[in-house]
């Protein structure tokens, strides 16, 4: 159904979206209703609302979808060109499912394209076909609805390439991106939640999931987890019990022995303020199907070459118990590491500008001559043989683990689904996707510091080798600007560079022409955290990768200020020393000077100290994942200090609480609160009304406040998120108050309807509002 996606290429695994209803026969789009019998005329409905009978859904399917494509290319369109039929698993006879294989045929050529009008002709039906959603969605298949919305995005994105954006998109935008049945679905097949809530909520249009949809997914045979415990917002299929942790052979029959790390020289390394790293050595007497290996502890040297392994520690590799693994595991490591080292795929290149041979045989030699050793043992760093168990000394080599991956040559990323991939059979736009999205190593808390700092050195091992996947986003960045990508991949490939982008790239450099066209064509989920002069401040890294490590998954809370500090690139020791992760955040948030003002409206736990009740306990999504945007919130011992919020400031006495509508005094409370807000007792009058998470006990004589973050196009009946404070003290125009509860808040016509059942009305209007400078604590 969506084969156009993969063009010239067949997906692994094809969406099948079966069709028998009618073709579409030929004639005018708008009175197609009319012929077939559910309007009485062009517009008119037969039937009332919400009661168009179900046997007219073949032919409202067939008007979306076939009518569609016949309005845009006419009488040229063959509609068995989108139809496949094909035997059920060897089975006699045939289904029939829409297909998209030759939709590429239709709009391949640029000049007929133009000169045919066809982009004016896409433009007018998939608006229309987007208003007709909305009322005809109902009546249709869930799968076909999403088989239109695909052929609309198709239609509406060449336009768009080969006639210029539209300004007025309007109801086309709201049916161009993902809705809850493609997450739902991408859940069913296997997919973690998180997953798909990510690909569902941050930009992505239509095609993505369904690209996504259409990978085979391969697990080797011992790997039986699932994501059936994971949440929305949450990933824990990777999580391990140390107490039930087993280390994994490469076969499940193998016995081979353990060979452990010298646990003494591992802290006489790091005590003397070094990194150990692994040398491993395979015995010259033994045979090669039969290899053994030595291992010693060397401290990290300049001047040596050595391969970081980043991995997964749910697929085996890990111990908690002691410093060792098994021999087979490390004829695994020492193969990869030695080709990562010495093979001349791996030769560092230079693809562009007239130095390039220069370059290219200066990086040779380079590379050869750092590598040679004089003997065939490799130098690698993982944390389980490197990363001692006794706490102290541990401390020190948790300091250290972002100099591991900044100092090696090669970092090798080792995940046990992504291993299954073969090079020759996927596109360097699959391999992305397939690590963003289909990899435990992209969730994982510490992976985030380990890929950042392995910059453009990360090799993820595939079935066949290995694989520089962190140029990967330059290299369709490239071929798009280049026009080297299948016109419906592009967008795909816009958004797989940019999420990869955001993870990694950004944090690193940011001046580069990439990331000016990542900011220019990714969505609005990047340019939040852009300035003109494109340049990247700690708050900027705070917006970016609070999300990179709240969306990824650890056993321990602990940890995220750990890696979130790295990240910031701060002085984990400072962490290190505070016990708990509570204390640890706070400690982080004291490390910082500012902090992005929409902290203020995120649902999730709080601390509870005043001064610190506007900061968030755990860098970890409960609620919903979202980012962090807004301007700089400057962080003060008495709460985070706010500037371009608008806010209304009242007394007590103008709010009238809800729940008290059966008190017995109700009618007197009613009515003095009426008088107070000089509203008459028979007239029409505007308040506002706030609802708010938490229940709010406006005592006598205090001063409130409502925050409002108001959305860019909302009207004051919209609701909008708030904030309710109580306000503490003012001076010099700043407002100190307590944080009270996260809300909504919206203008109320009393007198228009009934009264709200819960929340509070607070005498204001919208023309009240203004923008005052706060401390939110």
């Amino acid at each position: 159904m969506a084969d156009h996606l993969f063009s010239p290429d067949e997906p692994s695994k094809p969406i099948r979206i079966e069709y028998h209803g009618p073709l579409y026969d030929g004639g005018d789009w708008d009175e197609y209703p009319t012929r077939n019998g559910w309007e009485s005329e062009p517009g008119t409905q037969r039937f009332p609302p919400g009661q168009i009978p179900q046997e007219f859904q073949p032919a409202i399917e067939c008007w979306l979808y076939f009518g569609m494509l016949h309005y845009v290319f006419g009488d040229q369109l063959n509609q068995c060109d989108f139809l496949l039929r094909e035997s059920e698993n060897d089975e006699e006879g045939q289904q029939q499912y829409i297909s998209t294989k030759y939709l590429e045929r239709y709009v391949g050529s640029t000049e007929k394209w133009q000169n045919t009008g066809l982009g004016a002709r896409s433009f007018g039906i998939v608006r229309r076909v987007c208003e007709h959603l909305q009322r005809y969605h109902q009546y249709i298949r869930a799968e076909m609805c999403f088989a239109i919305q695909l052929a609309c995005q198709a239609l509406w994105s060449v336009a768009e390439k080969r006639d210029g954006p539209q300004t007025d998109s309007g109801t086309v935008k709201l049916w161009l991106f993902p809705r809850d049945r493609e997450a739902e679905q991408m859940v069913r097949d296997g997919w973690c939640p998180l997953d798909a809530e990510k690909c569902r909520k941050i930009g992505v249009e239509v095609d993505t999931p369904a690209y996504l949809l259409q990978l085979q997914r391969k697990k080797p045979a011992w790997n039986k987890r699932t994501h059936e415990r994971c949440k929305k917002t949450e990933c824990v299929a990777d999580n391990v019990d140390e107490s039930l942790y087993v280390t994994r052979h490469l076969q499940e029959d193998c016995k081979c022995e353990h060979l452990h790390a010298d646990v003494e020289k591992l802290h006489e390394v790091l005590l003397g303020g070094g990194i150990p790293l692994v040398q491993i050595t395979p015995r010259v007497e033994d045979e090669p199907d039969n290899q053994g290996y030595e291992i010693n502890i060397v401290k990290k040297r300049v001047n040596k070459r050595y391969v970081a392994v980043s991995h997964v520690w749910a697929d085996g590799l890990g111990n908690p118990h002691a410093n060792s693994l098994p021999t087979c595991q490390l004829g695994l490591l020492y193969e990869r590491a030695r080709l990562l080292l010495t093979d001349k795929e791996y030769v560092p290149q230079n693809d562009t500008g007239s130095f390039r041979p220069l370059h290219t045989a200066a990086a040779r030699f380079a590379h050869f001559a750092g590598n040679w050793r004089g003997d065939n043992s490799v130098l690698l760093w993982i944390d389980t043989l490197c990363i001692p168990h006794e706490r102290k000394v541990r401390g020190l080599a948790i300091q250290r683990i972002r100099d591991v991956y900044v100092g090696a040559y090669r970092t090798m990323l080792l995940d046990s689904e992504i291993k299954q991939v073969d090079s020759r059979s996927a596109s360097n736009l699959e391999l992305v996707l397939r690590v963003l999205y289909c990899s435990g190593w992209i969730r994982r808390l510490w992976t985030l510091q380990e890929g950042l700092a392995a910059k453009s050195r990360l090799y993820v091992i595939l079935a066949d080798k290995a694989v520089n996947i962190s140029t990967i986003a330059d290299e369709l960045f490239a071929k798009l600007s280049q026009g080297k990508l299948p016109i419906f991949q592009e967008k795909i490939a816009r958004y797989a560079a940019g999420v990869w982008y955001q993870y990694f790239q950004g944090s690193i450099e940011y001046a580069s022409k990439f990331d000016r066209f990542v900011n220019a064509v990714t969505g609005p989920y990047f340019d939040i955290f852009v300035d003109d002069n494109a340049s990247i401040s700690q708050f900027k890294l705070v917006s970016w990768n609070w999300y990179n490590v709240a969306t990824r998954a650890s056993s321990k809370d602990g940890d995220r200020p750990i890696v979130l500090a790295g990240v910031l690139n701060l002085d984990v020791k400072k962490i290190l020393k505070v016990k708990g992760a509570d204390n640890r955040m706070w400690k982080l948030y004291s490390m910082l000077d500012g902090f992005p003002s929409d902290v203020l409206f995120h649902d999730e736990p709080r601390f509870e100290e005043d001064g610190a009740r506007w900061a968030i306990k755990v860098c970890r999504f409960t609620e919903e994942i979202r980012y962090l945007t807004g301007g700089r919130g400057l962080i003060t011992p008495w709460g985070l200090h706010v500037t371009q919020y608008r806010s209304w400031i009242f007394p007590s006495r103008m709010v009238f609480d809800l729940r008290r509508i059966d008190d017995d005094d109700m009618q007197q409370v009613w009515e003095q609160w009426l008088t107070d807000c000089h509203i008459s007792f028979e007239g029409v009058g505007e308040v506002l009304h706030l609802g708010t998470k938490i229940p709010i006990d406006f005592k006598p004589d205090e001063t409130h406040g409502i925050i409002v973050r108001e959305y860019k196009h909302g009207r004051p009946g919209t609701t909008h998120p708030c904030v309710s404070v109580s306000l503490k003290r003012a001076e010099n125009e700043v407002h100190y108050a307590r944080y009270s509860s996260l809300g909504t808040v919206k203008s109320f016509t009393i007198g228009a309807s009934s009264l709200p059942d819960e929340g509070y009305l607070v005498g204001g209007t919208w023309d009240d509002l203004q923008k005052r400078d706060w401390v939110v604590g």
